[in-house]
This record gives C-alpha cells, sequence and structure tokens, in this order.
C-alpha cells in the first residue's frame, strides 16, 4: 500500500496545480477576448478532448504505466516552462493562451488511462474499493483547493505565476511516480511482455461484447447525461429561479464537491453488492432533484446539491472498482478509455441539450425530465443481473 499513497500524493499534488491553471486560463482568455461564444467554444473543445482516451488507452497497455506517466508529467513540465518564459516574456494572447492549454489537455488524456490502469497492479484486489475512493476523494480535495487558491489570487497573481506553480507541481508527481517506478517497474514490463492484443479498438470491442460492462457504461453515459444540466445549468436554477446571490451558487457548487469527497469515504461503510449501491445511489440522485425542483428553497437546493455529489461519488467509486475487478489486465487501459471517453463526453451533451430545452420550457422542467429519465434508466438496471462474483 506504500506505493498507492506515494502515487496520491503525486496526483494530489498535481491537481491542485491544474485547478490553479484553468482557473487562471480562463480569467485571462475572458480579459483577452470578452467573447462569451468563443470562450464556450473554447471549453466546449477542451471538453471534447475526452474522447481521445478511447486511443490513449491503448498506450496505457503497450508500455508500462509508469513509464507513460512519467513521459506525460516529463512533457508537461516541459510544456509549462516554455509557457512560463512566454508568458513571462510578456507574448501573452489567445494563441499562445489557447495553444498550452490546447496541448496540456491532450497531455492529460494520456495519463488518466495510465493511472487508472496502474491502480490495480500495486493495490489487492480486496483493498480495489477502498484505493478508489481515496483516490477520487485526495483527487476532488486537490480541485476544490485550487479552485478556492485560483479565485482568490487570480485577480492578483500574473499568468506567468500560475503557471510557473503548476509546472512545479507536474515535477512533484513526476518525482513520485519515479519512486513508484523503481519499486514496481519489473514487474510490469513482464506484464507489457505478455500482451497479445495490439488494437487500439479492443476496449471498445470489450466493451460491446461484455453485457455487465456495456450496461454499466451505459447507465453511466445516460446518468451523466440527464444530470449534467443540474450541475452545469445551476446558474441558471439559482439566479433565475431562486433568485439568490452569486455566494448561494458558490456555495452549492462548493456542497456537490463535499458530497462527491464524503460519499467516497461513506460507500467503504455500506456492506452489499455493487448493484445494490449504484440503485441507491442514483435513486437518492433522483429523489434530491425532485425535492429541489418542488420545494423552490435555497435551504433544499443547497441540500440537494451536496446529496447528488455524494451519490455521484458512490457510482464512480462503484463503477470503476467493478471494471478494474472484472478486465483483464492486459485490456484495462483501453477499457478505462473507453469507460471515461463515453461517460465524460456525455456530460457536456447534455448541459448543451439541456440548455436549448431550457429556452422552450424552463430550468425545472428540464431537471425533472433528467430525474424521470433517470429512474426509466433504473427500473432497466434492476432487471439486469451483473455477475460481480
Amino acid at each position: 500500500m506504500k506505493n498507492i499513497y506515494v502515487l496520491l500524493a503525486g496526483e494530489s499534488t498535481s491537481q491542485f496545480g491544474n485547478n490553479l491553471f484553468d482557473i487562471a486560463i480562463m480569467w485571462y482568455l475572458y480579459r483577452l477576448t470578452d467573447n462569451s461564444t468563443t470562450i464556450g467554444l473554447i471549453s466546449g473543445t477542451f471538453n471534447a478532448l475526452v474522447v481521445l482516451n478511447v486511443l490513449t488507452g491503448y498506450l496505457a497497455d503497450r508500455f508500462p504505466k509508469t513509464k507513460v506517466m512519467m513521459t506525460i508529467d516529463g512533457l508537461q513540465a516541459i510544456l509549462i516552462s516554455v509557457a512560463t518564459y512566454l508568458y513571462y516574456g510578456f507574448a501573452l494572447n489567445i494563441w499562445t493562451l489557447v495553444g498550452v492549454a490546447f496541448i496540456a489537455k491532450i497531455l492529460g488524456t494520456v495519463f488518466d488511462p495510465a493511472e487508472n490502469a496502474l491502480i490495480p497492479q500495486i493495490v489487492p484486489a480486496d483493498q480495489l474499493q477502498r484505493v478508489n475512493s481515496m483516490n477520487q476523494g485526495v483527487k476532488v480535495c486537490a480541485q476544490l483547493v485550487g479552485m478556492l487558491a485560483g479565485g482568490s489570487l487570480v485577480a492578483f497573481v500574473s499568468l506567468a505565476d500560475f503557471v510557473l506553480i503548476n509546472g512545479l507541481t507536474f515535477l512533484v508527481s513526476l518525482g513520485c511516480i519515479v519512486i513508484v517506478h523503481k519499486r514496481v517497474g519489473h514487474a510490469e514490463q513482464v506484464s507489457v511482455e505478455q500482451v497479445q492484443t495490439r488494437d487500439w479498438y479492443a476496449g471498445l470491442a470489450y466493451v460491446y461484447h461484455n453485457p455487465m460492462l456495456r450496461t454499466l457504461i451505459l447507465l453511466a453515459v445516460i446518468v451523466n447525461m440527464v444530470i449534467g444540466p443540474v450541475l452545469g445549468l445551476n446558474i441558471i436554477w439559482t439566479r433565475g429561479t431562486l433568485h439568490a446571490s452569486a455566494v448561494v451558487y458558490s456555495l452549492a457548487q462548493a456542497l456537490f464537491i463535499i458530497g462527491v469527497v464524503a460519499g467516497s469515504i461513506l460507500i467503504n461503510f455500506v456492506k452489499t453488492t455493487f448493484k445494490t449501491k449504484l440503485l441507491l445511489a442514483l435513486t437518492t440522485m433522483t429523489v434530491a432533484v425532485t425535492f429541489m425542483v418542488l420545494t423552490h428553497s435555497i435551504g433544499t437546493t443547497l441540500i440537494a446539491m451536496m446529496v447528488i455529489g455524494m451519490a455521484g461519488g458512490f457510482v464512480n467509486v462503484s463503477l470503476f472498482t467493478l471494471i478494474q475487478l472484472k478486465t483483464p489486465g492486459e485490456l484495462l487501459g483501453r477499457v478505462n478509455g473507453a469507460m471515461m471517453s463515453c461517460t465524460n463526453i456525455s456530460m457536456p451533451i447534455g448541459i448543451a441539450l439541456g440548455g436549448v430545452i431550457t429556452r422552450y420550457v424552463g430550468i425545472a422542467t428540464v431537471f425533472i425530465i433528467g430525474s424521470a429519465i433517470t429512474l426509466v434508466a433504473l427500473l432497466a438496471m434492476s432487471r439486469v443481473t451483473l455477475n460481480e462474483a
């Protein structure tokens, strides 16, 4: 278990740096363009890059995962060094700003599947759920701290300083992965040499032909798509429907993140099947959204956002753990890549569709439609048998 603690220390540091960087990028992008359409297109393009996980998951299976992660952290550090030089040299324009962020996002799509595929190699099977919950909780906490720090400092600190801090966090992450590599590198090399399947699309094919994984990923896609508007369009609900302040909106977002951390911890105390955990979490999420819409209250909205976060923590940890347990090691990178691509891209799609529909039927109706679709998915899920043995 020492290896996982070292890995989490490095990843929490880089997550903190990434969120500082993301806050600064969007702030300066707005200052440079003052154009919501441009910002929306750029932000949407960044989010769409998750589809590359289908391809980048192949690298995690084809090469030793720690080597892939070390390479990416090294490239990120070099990229950030160049960006720091450019920004300190006042070469700050939309092209250098978006270009650096775009390359950094692409490199990130290579790192994540490798990390998710590495965890089962360095953690005993009976500890996977606990480690996945730790991993999610630590990352979300680092994101929250990064967001709060970035939001507090962005008006006073230059972009070059933000980028420099982010570069230093990548060096910390790189150092931690080097330590893990020295401990498990030989075993990884042997595992990679035993891999027979070389096709990049093998992960998609495996998911398609595996009824359990196909069902789980389809469920995750549906839930992300219909619950996405609750998260992405919460500003419309808070300002337009509740007529609340920006403080309430920020508090709701923070409580959602706190809920994710709480859910990641609590799942370890719920002793039941993965299927029951999923059904329990999604039922709770549906009830929370419905209750929020029916009451039109600031208090219930804040409570609902925290409950939704807790349910999300339950679902994420359950899915990752079950996929890690049921996927052959030589395919884990590609299967993780396929899952991340499908589930992550569905949320921005849901937010975009929700935004369009809201113009015609109102935000409350969009939330209720999402809850109804989730309920239908739950009923279908209850009839599916999951082979968890």
